[in-house]
């Protein structure tokens, strides 16, 4: 399986449309509930290509990607898979990217009803803090 990155158009927006619905709806409508017409609206005026990367396996558009490097840390702000996607490590092998060559703690925020939290706590990550709605989860840094 080969997973690259590239960076997002702006002809990505329905993609990006579309898989926030598929990965995130059923968090987001648990959490808050579901307004269709709000989340396309506050998608819309939130995209900005410069932002993120888009996930390519094998050739097909899978995904996004968005790591934001400070000086004192890695923070993970998006990851996100289409259904089809999931559960075939393409997650797991883009976060060790991260996590095994960084010599900064990598830091995330994850909905407290996505399950994803148990990916991260394999990964090495625990649970920093906790939010009205989210956990912020942080793996130390790496050391050879």
């Amino acid at each position: 399986m080969e997973i690259s990155l590239r960076n997002v158009t702006d002809a990505d927006l329905e993609f990006l449309w579309r898989l926030h619905n598929a990965a995130l709806q059923k968090y987001v409508a648990e959490t808050w509930g579901w307004d269709e017409e709000w989340q396309r609206r506050n998608f819309e005026e939130r995209f900005d290509s410069n932002n993120g990367r888009i996930v390519v396996v094998d050739g097909a558009d899978a995904g996004f990607w968005w790591v934001n490097e400070r000086p004192e840390e890695i923070f993970l702000v998006s990851i996100h898979l289409l259904p089809e996607f999931q559960r075939r490590v393409i997650g797991t092998r883009l976060i060790r990217s991260l996590t095994d060559n960084s010599n900064k703690p990598v830091r995330l925020k994850v909905l407290k009803v996505n399950p994803a939290r148990r990916l991260y706590e394999r990964l090495g990550f625990s649970v920093s803090g906790d939010l009205d709605t989210h956990f912020e989860m942080t793996r130390p840094p790496h050391i050879a």
